[in-house]
């Protein structure tokens, strides 16, 4: 087993169910099919990472049924099991904490709305697990894609008093390590994909491959 865990943190894939904030402007049908087609991008860059980490896919779901459609095309050599909690960030802190009761020391998180992820990135995440605390994946609209943490409990950064989804959340989150005395790496920053608008920030080639 691999000292190293990277969790995927997302919804499964159905109609009205994810991405909503991309309608009215796409049908709930469109803004399912780019929200599977980002995570299948996640799940698949996840494969080239077997040297460095074992990985994780940490869902919410709504129906059954899709669910364990989906579920059955997820390789085989990921492991899965189902978000616990209320809200965003004790969903996150929970699933860290799950993973690191199996005995892993540096967890890497991140969403599955990131595009542009590739596993570069997630490579410099562990590396700067080496000699800092915590590492985060800053987006373009003031949030962060990635979270990661050395061997450290992550309640006080994640299960805490964060506007979740504003443009606060990323210095939030900063301001929480400082004064913890927790040292940050930041990676890339990233675009998230929330609304339709954001389609027209990636290159041509990866939009055409979203829709």
């Amino acid at each position: 087993m691999s000292k190293n865990a990277y969790i995927i943190f997302s919804k499964i894939p159905e109609a009205g169910f994810v991405k909503t904030r991309m309608q009215p402007d796409l049908t709930p049908e469109d803004s399912s099919r780019i929200q599977s087609r980002m995570l299948t991008h996640i799940i698949d860059l996840s494969e080239s990472l077997e040297d460095l980490a074992d990985v994780f896919l940490v869902y919410q779901a709504h129906d059954e049924r899709i669910k364990n459609e989906f579920l059955s095309k997820v390789p085989a050599d990921i492991q899965t099991f189902p978000q616990v909690g209320e809200i965003l960030g004790n969903k996150m802190s929970t699933a860290i904490k799950t993973v690191q009761r199996m005995g892993y020391d540096k967890v890497v998180l991140t969403g599955s709305d990131i595009p542009g992820l590739t596993a570069d990135v997630v490579r410099s995440a562990f590396d700067g697990l080496t000699d800092h605390d915590v590492t985060l994946g800053p987006t373009f609209d003031g949030g962060y894609y990635l979270f990661g943490t050395n061997d450290h409990d992550s309640d006080e950064f994640l299960d805490a008093d964060i506007s979740w989804s504003t443009n606060s959340v990323l210095e939030t989150t900063i301001t929480l390590f400082k004064q913890a005395h927790k040292s940050c790496f930041l990676t890339d920053a990233l675009l998230d994909v929330d609304f339709k608008r954001d389609l027209k920030q990636l290159d041509n080639k990866t939009v055409q491959e979203l829709l």
